[in-house]
């Protein structure tokens, strides 16, 4: 199901009827510390003391240790490792609900007729791969278990053009949209897959979503995959991670493979944590995918010169997306080895020393630059500089990234310039009380109902943060927003949502009777700065080019209203 057929109206009453505290209590148990609190060492990363806290006012979650925050949605997404439209199938489940779509006349985003297809094929390729000798003993001579290859439902496309074809003629249409057939110039179809071993391709919910095809003997190319299609978009599905995810519920690491049968064979070998690109390389994608599920990730090549390049492919595009609390690795075989082949000749134990050994992002970067440059002189240092920086700098702020310039500094031997932002991020911040803006629109976000409060609607004011504020009060009324939670599901995926996110963390001292007085009174001193700021802007004009008859008027009435 697509997020955008997904109305909102139905999200907002899907986040009325269920309570965080019950939703997160039946996962993580919690327990009361405050009135309207609840605490519970954070799901989300390794702690002693309890600081997840759960405010049942707010409908909304936050570790004070690690970050982590949101809505009921949020959690389900961190916690069951759902996509969005799956966060909100669980939730409308729990609730009774049934799912609208926006357009009761648009086609269905949910492609379960192509799912139901795809499982159909899949089964009929199991069923000839147990009628095929050759393809049971190329299994058998490459290793390969009965058990495993049911748990990844391997079959085989035996040879001939039109077997697929055949079998579901009725839905030829359909095979043509998954990309099971292939068209011919003279408009007619044949098989994409024959005389191959198949591997059905799942995407996270374990709906097969494509294959992969292995030659049986020789011929070109070796293993052919399906092309994109409505449900199979190579940059942003992973073979291997429904598996893994199945298999285990904590996972410490994720190693990223090149092939299929890299990925079996380190399960069949105990290592059930491993998953392959589908013919891609690596994108910013299946790596935000993975961090929602681990804090590490390695990286597998081949000792060749082909792995050492595309090792620098993955470390290109791992950068911009690195964060202080993940690790990244680089880990290469031997020369001529790949995982399948290394792990059946060594086994787990010496593969696992590998991973042990495995160099690190900042070990691997520095050494990639450092064929580039000669440091011993000045001119190889910097150029050894200049090549580091332009990388480091697409690193994301924090303290990765200031520990990368202080090593590149080290390396080569000179005083770095860090970008700006980091330098003032390292002067100690003294405390101020917030703004009246910054004040009026915190307390709104921890406390929708707030808005009720003001009898007139707000005249717009030439002050920073103003139109914001208005926006806020009008998406609450008309929405009938009346928590946290509700309120920053209405800015998912908008520029304004971290914003939200972080005013609706601060712990301010305003005790609860007090609030409503604090946020009316900050109300009214934006009005009176909206005033005063009125009246500047027309001295300003009546000094340089003279009022108008009215303007002169409306100048006096709001100097006459100030007094």
């Amino acid at each position: 199901m697509a997020t955008d057929r997904i109305p909102r109206e139905f999200i907002q009453t899907l986040l009325n009827r269920t309570d965080i505290v019950d939703l997160i209590d039946g996962r993580v148990p919690l327990r009361k510390k405050s009135s309207n609190n609840y605490f519970a060492c954070c799901p989300f990363h390794q702690e002693k003391s309890p600081s997840f806290s759960v405010s049942q006012n707010k409908q909304f979650y936050h570790c004070f240790g690690c970050g982590a925050h949101g809505n009921a949605i949020d959690f389900l997404i961190q916690y069951d490792r759902l996509s969005f439209p799956e966060a909100i199938e669980a939730l409308a489940k729990e609730a009774g609900l049934a799912i609208p779509q926006k357009s009761q006349t648009a086609k269905t985003s949910s492609h379960e007729d192509l799912y139901a297809l795809l499982e159909k094929i899949a089964k009929f390729y199991q069923n000839a791969l147990r009628q095929s000798d050759p393809a049971i003993q190329y299994l058998k001579k490459r290793g390969l278990s009965g058990s495993i290859a049911k748990q990844f439902g391997m079959g085989y496309a035996a040879p001939g053009w039109d077997r697929i074809l055949n079998a579901f003629m009725k839905e030829k249409a359909k095979l043509s949209t998954t990309g099971m057939l292939i068209k011919k110039d003279d408009g007619g179809f044949y098989d994409r897959f024959r005389d191959r071993i198949m591997f059905p391709i799942k995407n996270r919910r374990g709906h097969i979503i494509g294959f992969g095809g292995r030659i049986l003997n020789q011929g070109e190319p070796k293993y052919l995959n399906s092309p994109e299609t409505p449900i199979f978009q190579k940059g942003h599905e992973l073979y291997g991670l429904y598996e893994t995810l199945q298999t285990e519920r904590e996972l410490k690491r994720i190693i990223i493979v090149e092939g299929y049968m890299d990925v079996i064979a380190l399960f069949q070998h105990g290592i059930t944590h491993a998953v392959a690109t589908l013919g891609t390389a690596t994108t910013a994608h299946h790596l935000t995918c993975l961090f929602r599920h681990t804090t590490e990730i390695i990286f597998c090549f081949d000792g060749d010169n082909a792995g050492r390049s595309a090792a620098e492919r993955a470390l290109h595009v791992t950068l911009p997306i690195m964060r202080d609390d993940v690790q990244v690795r680089f880990m290469f075989l031997p020369e001529n080895e790949d995982p399948d082949s290394f792990i059946r000749k060594e086994g787990k134990k010496a593969f696992e020393e590998r991973i042990d050994t495995a160099a690190t992002l900042s070990q691997f970067f520095f050494q990639t630059i450092g064929t580039e440059a000669d440091l011993s002189h000045i001119d190889g240092r910097a150029r050894f500089v200049k090549l580091a920086k332009a990388h480091l700098d697409k690193l994301p702020e924090g303290i990765f990234q200031q520990m990368m310039f202080d090593e590149l500094m080290k390396k080569a031997r000179v005083d770095i310039k860090k970008p700006a932002s980091e330098k003032i991020r390292a002067k100690p911040m003294k405390r101020r009380t917030p703004s009246n803006i910054r004040l009026a629109i915190m307390l709104l976000i921890q406390n929708p109902r707030l808005a009720l409060q003001l009898d007139a609607p707000l005249a717009h004011a030439d002050i920073p943060g103003f139109a914001f504020l208005l926006q806020l009060l009008t998406v609450i009324k008309e929405h009938h927003i009346e928590t946290t939670g509700a309120l920053i599901e209405q800015w998912r995926d908008q520029k304004e949502e971290k914003l939200i996110a972080k005013l609706a963390q601060i712990e301010h001292m305003i005790p609860e009777t007090g609030i409503q007085n604090e946020f009316l009174g900050a109300i009214t001193r934006l009005k009176s700065q909206s005033i005063k700021v009125t009246i500047d802007k027309l001295l300003a004009k009546a000094a340089i080019h003279g009022l108008s008859v009215e303007e002169k008027q409306y100048l006096n009435d709001l100097i006459q209203g100030q007094k």
